[in-house]
């Protein structure tokens, strides 16, 4: 992937976050639906795709789906927009986490084999996210302050950078090995 592509990338995955939050305080999913589907279709471009791009964002969605439906089951946030239904993850928020997989074999592939670091920023960086969006009225935290922080930077770090970390190549240990007589251990 060209350099270009790689900031595009980036790009889009930023302008995606205030689409998807901003909307949501508004009770609008339309920015979010825009930002995330121009996101989508320039991504998935066959010149652009990675092999594994639909299996990554479609295992973020589902971490997704089940990680922010257990945050508000367990009481620790309310999100203003319950779209589809009350009680689980909003769509304008799993279209957050699809975005965040169209970065993972591009413009953050870096931290596929870097996940560790990954899960230190990203224990820092997602209870600053929630507590943005708080701010602008896509959620609400009901749980307390010390608790939302406490729970939400270091699980989110944990189950994210494992993610990262799933989606990092395998190498071709038994093949190298083999060598070209195809007989491993000789």
């Amino acid at each position: 992937m060209s350099r270009r592509a790689l900031w595009i990338n980036q790009a889009f995955f930023h302008a995606s976050w205030p689409a998807c939050v901003i909307g949501a305080a508004n009770g609008m999913l339309w920015p979010g639906l825009l930002a995330v589907g121009a996101f989508a279709l320039w991504q998935l471009q066959p010149q652009r795709v990675h092999r594994l791009d639909a299996s990554v964002v479609a295992v973020f969605m589902l971490a997704g789906l089940l990680l922010d439906s257990l945050w508000i089951q367990v009481g620790l946030f309310e999100y203003s927009s319950h779209w589809p239904i009350d009680g689980v993850t909003p769509l304008w928020l799993l279209l957050l986490w699809l975005a965040l997989g169209l970065t993972v074999n591009h413009s953050l592939a870096f931290f596929r084999r870097r996940w560790l670091l990954f899960a230190a920023l990203a224990s820092v960086g997602s209870p600053l996210s929630y507590a943005c969006a708080e701010r602008l009225g896509a959620v609400e935290w009901t749980g307390p302050a010390w608790l939302v922080l406490l729970a939400v930077g270091p699980i989110w770090g944990v189950i994210v950078a494992a993610l990262f970390r799933l989606a990092a190549p395998r190498p071709a240990a038994v093949t190298i090995l083999a060598g070209s007589t195809g007989n491993v251990g000789r």
